[in-house]
Parts: C-alpha cells; sequence; structure tokens
C-alpha cells in the first residue's frame, strides 16, 4: 500500500520513532535525495521534514517539494533549542507547524491527525469538483446515436482527463467468445485485428471475468495478482476497468502511460467508473434501440406470410427463426389460380386489373391469415399458402380446406361486385388446388437476393390440380384426404367426389384427385 505520510531524515532512529508513533497511518521514510521521487510516484497528503539533513535544509528540500505538491501539509522536525528561530522562515515556506525534539508523542498525533483531516477534506472537495462535470457528458453519451460514436466520445473524454499514450476499449464478442478492440488511440492499425483475448485470459480478460478494475503501478506492479500477465516492461502506470451496466458487463476500458512520471491513483478509478458507466449506459441504449428495430422490421417481414397475431407468437417464443425457415418439412399446401387471367390483361385497362387483383389478392391473405396459414407468394393471377409449417397445426388439412372453401365465398362476392363495373368478369373463375407431403421450407436465391419459398413435388402438384380446377372447384390429393379422415370433427365431414386418377402437366404420373364438395355440419 503507497503511503499518505512521507518522513524524510538521515536518522534511523527517528523514523523508527516517528512511525512507532504514528502506527495507525501508513509512513514511509527516506533520505533527502530520494524525497522528489518519492513525492511524484505517492499519493502522499502529509510530510514530516528533519531541519538538519546532508546537503541541504528541510525548509529548503519543503519549497521544492510543495512546487511538486501544492496542497500537501508539512511539519518541520527540530531541535527543541531551534524551534524560536526557525518559526518564521519554516511558516513562511509553508509548514504547518513545528514538531520539536525530543517528540512528544501525544503532540505528533494530534497534529499530524487534524492535518490529515484537513487535506482528506480538501481532496474531498477537490474530487467533487473534479467529478461533477464528468456527469454531464452523459448526456453527450446518451445523445449518441451509434455504437462508434459513443467509443470515440469516451476516449475523447479519457484523453482529455489523462494525457494517456495508450486507450482502448475492448468489447465483448458473443458469437466468438472473445473480448475485441472495438475503438482505441495510440494501439498500431496491424495490432488491433489480431487480439483476440478470452475471459480469464491476460489481463484484459481476467479484468472481464473478475469485474474488477486493477491499477498497475510500475512501483508495484510485483505486488499486483496480475503480476504473472505483465508482459510489457515499458508501461510505467496502466488502469483496465470492467465496463458493466445493470449487472451486465460488456468490455473493458484500458488506459496505459509509457513514458514519465505518472502514476495512477483510486481517484482515477473513480473518475474511469464514472465515465465508462455512463458510456456502458449509452451502449445499451443503443442496442436496447437497434434490439427493437430489428424486431420491429422482422415483425413486419413476417407479416408478410402470417397474420400480425401470429408473428408476435413466433417472436415472442424466443425461437431461431432463422433456422426455422429453412427445413424439409411436412405440410399442406393450398394453390388458387384465377381463371382467363389472359384474357384478363387483354380486355382490361391495366390501372382497372391492377385494383382488381389488389382486391383479390386483399381478400386471400386476410382469410388465410385467420385460419393461420402461410403467405408464401403472389404471382401474378394465383396464391401460394402453407398451412402447419411456420405455425404448427394438428389439423393443418381440415384448415386448408376451410380456407379454401372462405376464399371461394369471399370470392364470389368480390366476383359479383366486380361484374356491375365491367360485364368481362361474369367469365372469370377460380381453382383449388391442396397437396400435402415433404416439402422444403427456406431462403432460395442468390447473395444478393432471396426468397422465401416452398419447393416440392406437392408444390407442383397443387399448382397442377389449381390449373386443372374450374367452376370454383377444390381439388386435392389422396394424401390430403387421408390426412381430412384423420382430423374428422365428430359433428362435422367433408364431403368429396372421387375424380379419379388425373393426368396432370409435367407430372409423369397418374395423381389420385378428389373434388371437396362442402362441409357436412349435421353429420353426427
Amino acid at each position: 500500500m503507497l503511503a499518505d505520510i512521507l518522513l524524510i531524515s538521515d536518522q534511523r532512529e527517528l523514523c523508527q520513532q516517528v512511525t512507532e508513533i504514528l502506527g495507525e497511518y501508513d509512513v514511509d521514510c527516506c533520505l533527502s535525495y530520494e524525497a522528489s521521487r518519492v513525492c511524484t510516484h505517492q499519493p502522499v497528503r502529509v510530510i514530516l521534514v528533519s531541519e538538519n539533513l546532508k546537503g541541504t535544509s528541510g525548509i529548503q528540500l519543503f519549497d521544492t517539494l510543495r512546487d511538486m505538491r501544492p496542497g500537501v501539509v508539512g511539519f518541520l522536525i527540530v531541535d527543541k533549542g531551534d524551534a524560536a528561530q526557525l518559526c518564521p522562515a519554516a511558516m513562511e515556506s509553508g509548514f504547518s507547524g513545528l514538531l520539536p525534539c525530543p517528540l512528544n508523542p501525544q503532540q505528533v498525533r494530534d497534529k499530524v491527525s487534524r492535518a490529515m483531516e484537513a487535506a482528506a477534506l480538501r481532496e474531498e472537495n477537490s474530487r467533487l469538483r473534479a467529478l461533477l462535470p464528468l456527469y454531464g457528458l452523459g448526456e453527450n453519451f446518451l445523445s449518441s446515436t451509434s455504437q462508434p460514436d459513443v467509443l470515440e466520445s469516451l476516449l475523447d473524454v479519457i484523453a482529455d482527463q489523462t494525457a494517456a499514450d495508450s486507450l482502448s476499449v475492448m468489447l465483448y464478442d458473443e458469437d466468438e467468445g472473445v473480448l475485441r478492440i472495438a475503438a482505441s488511440r495510440g494501439i498500431p492499425e496491424e495490432m488491433i485485428e489480431k487480439i483476440r483475448i478470452k475471459p480469464g485470459d491476460k489481463i484484459a480478460g481476467r479484468v472481464f471475468e473478475e469485474r474488477k478494475p486493477v491499477i498497475l503501478n510500475q512501483e508495484t506492479q510485483s505486488d499486483s495478482r496480475f503480476a504473472d500477465l505483465l508482459k510489457r516492461p515499458e508501461i510505467v502506470s496502466a488502469v483496465s476497468f470492467p465496463m458493466i451496466v445493470r449487472d451486465r458487463i460488456l468490455g473493458v476500458l484500458n488506459v496505459s502511460y509509457t513514458d514519465g512520471d505518472i502514476r495512477f491513483a483510486d481517484s482515477d478509478i473513480e473518475i474511469l467508473g464514472i465515465l465508462s458507466t455512463q458510456a456502458a449506459l449509452a451502449l445499451e441504449n443503443i442496442r436496447t434501440r437497434e434490439s427493437m428495430a430489428q424486431e420491429a422490421r422482422l415483425q413486419a417481414l413476417l407479416e408478410q406470410y402470417v397474420a400480425p397475431e401470429v408473428a408476435k407468437v413466433l417472436l415472442a417464443s424466443d425461437a431461431n427463426l432463422i433456422r426455422g425457415l429453412g427445413a424439409v418439412k411436412v405440410a399442406t399446401v393450398l394453390f388458387a389460380d384465377i381463371r382467363n387471367f389472359t384474357g384478363m390483361v387483354q380486355h382490361l385497362p391495366l390501372p382497372v386489373l391492377r385494383d382488381f387483383l389488389n382486391e383479390f389478392f386483399q381478400v386471400f391473405t386476410e382469410t388465410i391469415f385467420e385460419y393461420r396459414g402461410t403467405v408464401d407468394k403472389f404471382m401474378g393471377d394465383a396464391v401460394l399458402a402453407v398451412f402447419g409449417a411456420l405455425i404448427e397445426l394438428d389439423n393443418a388439412s381440415w384448415t386448408a380446406v376451410e380456407t379454401a372453401l372462405a376464399i371461394r365465398e369471399r370470392f364470389a362476392a368480390l366476383k359479383k361486385e366486380w361484374q356491375k363495373r365491367d360485364s368481362f368478369f361474369d367469365s372469370i373463375d377460380l381453382g383449388f388446388g391442396i397437396t400435402r407431403g415433404e416439402m422444403f421450407m427456406g431462403n432460395v436465391g442468390s447473395a444478393r437476393r432471396l426468397d422465401y419459398t416452398v419447393i416440392g413435388t406437392e408444390v407442383n402438384i397443387a399448382q397442377r390440380l389449381a390449373s386443372a380446377a374450374t367452376s370454383f372447384r377444390i381439388y386435392i390429393t389422396d394424401e390430403v384426404r387421408e390426412d381430412l379422415a384423420r382430423q374428422a370433427k365428430e359433428d362435422q365431414k367433408v364431403l368429396i367426389e372421387d375424380l379419379g386418377a388425373m393426368a396432370l402437366k409435367g407430372v409423369h404420373y397418374a395423381v389420385p384427385a378428389f373434388c371437396v364438395l362442402g362441409i357436412d355440419k349435421d353429420s353426427g
């Protein structure tokens, strides 16, 4: 521990006596030629100096030391007979009093005790005056809009406060499980990218793991718990400080000197603590805002495929959505196709066609979302939807059939409204195809553009069935029929007509097909 009281004397006996008298304090004894070095490197509050020193006087030496530490309190130790003669010169030099020899232990303790209390009070006032402006810097940090802005502001402030040779902020990378330099000053660029420190490794890693700051001054480094990790002897003083907010550690702040006589003290820890805490709060706020924005973007993306309430369920489930959107699954596919779309394009003005398609897709989207399905894509005159994939459904095929029946009813009403505007809409028709089986669901595309879709034979068959269906018919495969039988409700039954095996374009085998006539709700 660094001493608060310094005794400067050539007499070993005096040093021993003063140390015993002031046993409650940390007292360091030195010779006159060592005094300047000790005052530079130690937080000395009180100096006791003998008047009779080799090569100089106590008064002359104290004048020099006061230039280095203007606020230090001094007492001149003199022979009792010389006290009256030396008192005026001592007071003029700034001594707070004399300590006549032989020393009176109680008098020494009383004077030193009052001096230490006064010094502590002055330091506290100075500390508060220095710290108060730092709290105002929090507004600057919080006004930053990005992580680099916060870190650069932090380094600017610390550079102004410390004039350190080397500064760095190391943030924890959760993906790699290491600390990486996110911002720095005085560190070569080629080193920044190479430095990766695991928690517990080296000084920064151990500070991160233990969540406790450490001061490494050259004179006391060997006594530090980090002595075995010290690899840079050129550093004369350094601090590593954990950046913690709401009991979560974000990284480590490192400050060091390689030149000069500057040493770190506990007051520096407090300053760095204020600054790093404010910066950590700003970083946490930015990350929270970015996370909320990312969640909003993800929800908006999901709502293109599923109903808003379903998107919220998925986000709240803490599931890995990216991984969940790329897998082979068993699901039910619904394909709906408008008949005579080519004629619509040729007959209707494009603005009218656009308005009709917008209403058509709106009907489909709302109905599919209502039944907890997923809209895969719109394809000009068709819609592809999936059931039981993104949202697990115990009755995916039954739900797909209910959705098709609801769309058929609502599309009929839509067609009736548009028939009032143009008789051409008498000729439009709608066909449905529903299949079930294994299919790939996920992102497909290039590095520059990805598209979420479903791929598989069952998807192709659904499209071909929809193309073959006319007069608002709903065609299903044998797999869907069997699935409906397993999902049948006690008071409801899907009425089905067997169409036999159908030859579908692009399918090299005949596909057993059935037509849904409706749902009998009185079958129970």
